[in-house]
């Protein structure tokens, strides 16, 4: 029986493989998508490394994390709209 490996990726492959910026994938774990232990690990301070799995899973699920910075921003950007009248 052939034991399954887990398989880490670096920014810069993760990027490759979904087609996601670097940037974007720094700002998705600023802000809370991406959760440390769960989505990716950082062996050395300047060294992350993304668990494909879990990237995988996140992807077929979509955004784990809802943002409630963003929700607060589009409820009151409905509001605006809300008061046009037409």
């Amino acid at each position: 029986m052939e034991e399954s490996r887990e398989e880490y990726l670096t920014v810069q492959e993760l990027s490759s493989k979904i087609k996601f910026s670097k940037q974007s994938l720094y700002n998705m774990i600023f802000k809370g998508e991406f959760i440390l232990n769960e989505h990716y690990l950082k062996p050395r301070p300047k060294k992350i490394l993304f668990k494909w799995s879990a990237i995988m899973t996140w992807m077929e699920k979509g955004s784990s994390k809802p943002n409630p910075q963003n929700k607060s921003h589009q409820d009151s950007s409905l509001k605006e709209k809300s008061l046009i009248n037409i």
